[in-house]
C-alpha cells in the first residue's frame, strides 16, 4: 500500500490555520450570544414601543384589541428568549480568553492570539477579553458553512461495508466492527479537496478536539493535531480499494466513482428527509461542496 503517511504530513501552515479556527470557534460561542442578546433587546423595546402607542385611548375596537393582545404575547415569547439567552451567556464565560493569559493552560497561546491580532481577526476590548473583529466573524461564518457543507457531503463515506456495497446508518445501524471502512479520506482525493480540511472539519462537528480537557495546552505546545494527521495517514487511499474479480483487475478508481455515486444520491435522499422533517436548512442554502476548497487568506 502507498499510504498518504509516506507522502504526506501536517504541515506548519495547516496546524497555525486549524488553530485559529479553534480559537475562533471558542470565542464566537459567546460573541455570538452577545449578538442575540441585543437583538432581542432591541426587538423588546420596538414591542414596548408598540404596546404603548396601542394601550393608548379608552376605546379600542376588537381588532385593536386583538393586536394588542398579540403584541403582548410576542413581548412574553422575546422576553423569555432574552431571559436563556442570558442564563447561556453566562454558561458560554468559560469560553473568554483575556488577555492577562491567567490560566496555565492558555499561556502558551499567546503566540497564536497575537497573529490573531496581528491579522485583524481578533482584537482586545475594554474588558481586556478578546473578541472577533469583523474579518473573524466573516471568517468564523465560511467556517459554519464548510461544516454544513461536510456533513452534508462527506459524512454519508465515514462508514462503508465494502463488501457489500452499504453504507452504514449512524440513526439505525450498529456501526461497529471491521466491516466498516472510513472512506472520507479517499472520497476527498477522488474530488480534488484536502484530505486533512475534511478530517479536521470532521473532527470540529464531532467536537472531538474539546473531548480533550488539556486542548488549549496542547494547541499551545503544538500537538493538539498529531491525531487528526495520523487520521488520514491511517485512512484507506483510492489505490487500496483495487481488486481482482475472476482474473479481471478492478482499480481503486473505478471502485471509488461508484461509491462516490452512489454515496451522493444515498446523501440527497438523507438531507431531503432532513428538510422534510424540519431537521435541516431549507434546500436554497444547502452549501455547495465546493467550499470545502477555500482556504483562509491570513
Amino acid at each position: 500500500m502507498n499510504k498518504i503517511s509516506n507522502l504526506r504530513s501536517l504541515n506548519e501552515e495547516h496546524r497555525e490555520e486549524f488553530g485559529v479556527l479553534l480559537l475562533l470557534d471558542q470565542i464566537m460561542r459567546f460573541d455570538l450570544l452577545q449578538l442575540e442578546k441585543k437583538d432581542l433587546e432591541k426587538v423588546i423595546d420596538e414591542l414596548d414601543g408598540i404596546i404603548a402607542k396601542l394601550n393608548k385611548g379608552f376605546f379600542k375596537s376588537e381588532e385593536q384589541d386583538e393586536d394588542l393582545n398579540f403584541q403582548k404575547e410576542e413581548l412574553i415569547q422575546a422576553e423569555e428568549a432574552l431571559s436563556q439567552v442570558e442564563k447561556e451567556i453566562d454558561e458560554n464565560e468559560k469560553f473568554r480568553i483575556n488577555i492577562a493569559l491567567i490560566e496555565k493552560d492558555e499561556e502558551k497561546l499567546e503566540p497564536l492570539l497575537k497573529f490573531m491580532e496581528e491579522k485583524n481577526i481578533l482584537t482586545v476590548g475594554s474588558d481586556n477579553f478578546y473578541q472577533p473583529t469583523k474579518k473573524g466573524r466573516d471568517f468564523y461564518y465560511q467556517l459554519v458553512e464548510q461544516l454544513e457543507s461536510y456533513v452534508i457531503h462527506f459524512d454519508v463515506f465515514a462508514y462503508v461495508d465494502l463488501e457489500n456495497g452499504v453504507f452504514g446508518d449512524p440513526n439505525q445501524d450498529f456501526l461497529e466492527g471491521d466491516q466498516w471502512s472510513d472512506l472520507r479520506v479517499a472520497v476527498s482525493e477522488f474530488k480534488g479537496i484536502d484530505p486533512f480540511r475534511v478530517v479536521f472539519l470532521a473532527m470540529m462537528s464531532e467536537e472531538k478536539f474539546f473531548e480533550n480537557p488539556d486542548w488549549k495546552f496542547d494547541l499551545g505546545l503544538g500537538t493538539l493535531f498529531d491525531d487528526l494527521e495520523k487520521i488520514v495517514q491511517d485512512q484507506l487511499e483510492i489505490d487500496d480499494l483495487g481488486y481482482e474479480d475472476e482474473g479481471e483487475i478492478v482499480t481503486g478508481e473505478d471502485v471509488i466513482k461508484d461509491i462516490f455515486k452512489q454515496g451522493q444520491l444515498l446523501a440527497k435522499e438523507r438531507n431531503l428527509n432532513k428538510i422534510e422533517n424540519k431537521k435541516s436548512i431549507e434546500i436554497a442554502e444547502i452549501p455547495d461542496e465546493k467550499i470545502l476548497t477555500k482556504n483562509y487568506y491570513w
